[in-house]
């Protein structure tokens, strides 16, 4: 077999690992870095999507409340049989 000599300098592959590590560590700091933006970004988008989504359901709860109020007044039985019995006792009393 054929062996050739390579000169390996112990220093320079010590300096070269540590350079390396300094190199992968800082490339993936810098990626979580990103992430953690992107992650507080998206947090916030969807509170205020939320927040919009419960301004629209006042406003809707709101509009429904002011139709509802005006169109269908509620009277009390007690009342409506009263007023039948007096319109009927005014007719009766108006026919003689």
């Amino acid at each position: 077999m054929f062996f050739t000599e390579l000169p390996i300098n112990l220093f320079m592959l010590v300096l070269a690992m540590i350079g390396s590590g300094f190199i992968g560590f800082s490339l993936r700091t810098h990626q979580l870095k990103n992430k953690n933006v992107k992650i507080v970004e998206l947090r916030k988008e969807m509170v205020n999507n939320h927040a919009y989504i419960l301004e629209l359901q006042k406003e809707y709860v709101d509009l429904e409340t002011q139709c509802n109020q005006g169109k269908t007044p509620v009277l009390a039985m007690k009342n409506a049989v009263n007023v039948f019995e007096r319109q009927t006792q005014e007719l009766m009393d108006s026919a003689r």
